[in-house]
């Protein structure tokens, strides 16, 4: 119960501190940006998490180049809009 109690506050903590760190960044970035970098984050974190597991390296290497794919996605209209 403790346990689940800890993992429940730093799930509740990570959580709200996300809207902070969007909230100064927008200063500073432009929102898709900060989008790509979340799913970049989230692939790292994701590779990291899936390595420890016992899981192949074919959901590993997909699950990285799916969150990169999105992060790409959501990149490529600001490299259009420079033109």
């Amino acid at each position: 119960m403790v346990r689940n109690l800890f993992f429940f506050a730093v799930m509740s903590l990570i959580w709200g501190l996300t809207w902070a760190a969007i909230k100064l960044g927008l200063n500073d970035a432009p929102p898709r940006l900060l989008a790509a970098a979340r799913y970049l984050l989230t692939a790292l974190a994701a590779g990291a998490w899936l390595f420890g597991e016992a899981v192949g390296w074919a959901e590993i290497t997909g699950a990285i180049l799916l969150l990169a794919a999105a992060a790409i996605a959501l990149l490529r209209p600001l490299d259009e809009n420079r033109g």
